[in-house]
């Protein structure tokens, strides 16, 4: 196993370091990416300020050509003031953790915008995908794991700490579809790392529960305190702890048959399946772009101040039922 997941710290200075290096490709998707992880935490953003204040200047004078989504990005970020951007906060509205994340707002919608039915689609080629060029900017790092290809990029728009997208075999062109091989991966990934790593996490959003991209990924980061839904013995959400890879992936087979849309948390010795209503058949209050595996655990993005600082546990409350079961 790679030296970068057999220790914290050695994992955290080589995600620093990586993002330092990307601002040096004067990119537009680059520079988006490491404003938005610097904006997660102090301790990025004192290490990459100044060096990210210059570059933002540099491509305000002389914007190179990137993807639509980057460009149109990058317009509006022109119209901030980047030094003085809020980084992320956090508060508690009963058991759910609000998280106030304003860079959140500018992040592409893509495939959780959109009407889903069944537990997948095909991969298309021509759609938004991991393997397009202008993507390799992004990659943290790449490599076999175990007995697979992998290639972790940083999370472009991230709302946890040390965010990164795993996508398992990218030539092979999975579709946004969990097998059983993937599944006995993901737990031994979850559980090699998470020896060395305190608090390193696997989370997965089937397709139809705001899954935006249909190319397999898993999204990992690293947390040490229980997510708000491991806290309560009452939750919305029905959901299932399970200590056994092949009992958690009886349930989620049993979840494809009945085209049931669901998340997956992968943590050393446990595995969290979680069930949701599939995205669309519900509204969702205005100031949610959807519930992904975060929210379904509890969390809640919040792009706008006010509404930060105003949610309450019985807004929130309601909200959530809306994904429950009936």
């Amino acid at each position: 196993m790679n030296p970068i997941f057999q220790d914290l710290e050695t994992f955290k200075e080589s995600y620093i370091q990586g993002l330092e290096s990307m601002l040096d490709a004067q990119d537009l998707g680059a520079f988006i990416l490491v404003l938005a992880n610097a904006k997660m935490s102090p301790a990025i953003w004192h290490r990459l300020e100044s060096k990210l204040l210059l570059t933002f200047e540099q491509l305000k004078l002389n914007t190179p050509h990137g993807s639509n989504d980057d460009e149109l990005v990058f317009d509006k970020l022109k119209d901030i003031d980047i030094e003085t951007l809020a980084l992320t906060e956090y508060r508690q509205s009963g058991f759910f953790e609000v998280q106030y994340n304003p860079l959140r707002a500018l992040r592409p919608k893509r495939l959780s915008q959109s009407k889903t039915k069944g537990m997948y689609k095909d991969f298309d080629n021509n759609g938004f995908h991991f393997n397009k060029d202008f993507l390799k900017n992004e990659v943290f790092w790449q490599g076999q794991f175990f007995s697979k290809e992998v290639t972790l990029f940083y999370n472009k728009f991230p709302f946890a700490d040390w965010h990164g997208l795993v996508v398992v075999e990218p030539t092979k062109k999975h579709p946004q579809l969990m097998t059983q091989d993937l599944h006995h991966f993901a737990w031994m990934m979850a559980n090699s790392v998470g020896i060395h790593i305190n608090g390193w996490t696997l989370a997965y959003n089937a397709y139809g529960a705001y899954a935006s991209v249909n190319h397999f990924h898993l999204q990992c980061f690293i947390r040490e305190k229980p997510l708000p839904i491991e806290t309560q013995e009452k939750y919305p959400l029905v959901h299932q702890s399970f200590s056994s890879v092949s009992d958690a992936w009886m349930l989620i087979e049993s979840l494809h048959e009945q085209e049931q849309p669901y998340h997956v948390i992968y943590k050393k010795d446990t595995i969290l399946v979680i069930i949701r209503k599939r995205q669309g058949e519900y509204q969702h209050a205005s100031w949610s772009s959807g519930y992904a595996w975060y929210e379904a655990c509890g969390g809640v993005c919040i792009d706008d101040l006010s509404t930060f600082k105003q949610l309450d546990a019985l807004v929130l409350n309601e909200e959530i039922n809306q994904l429950a079961l009936k």
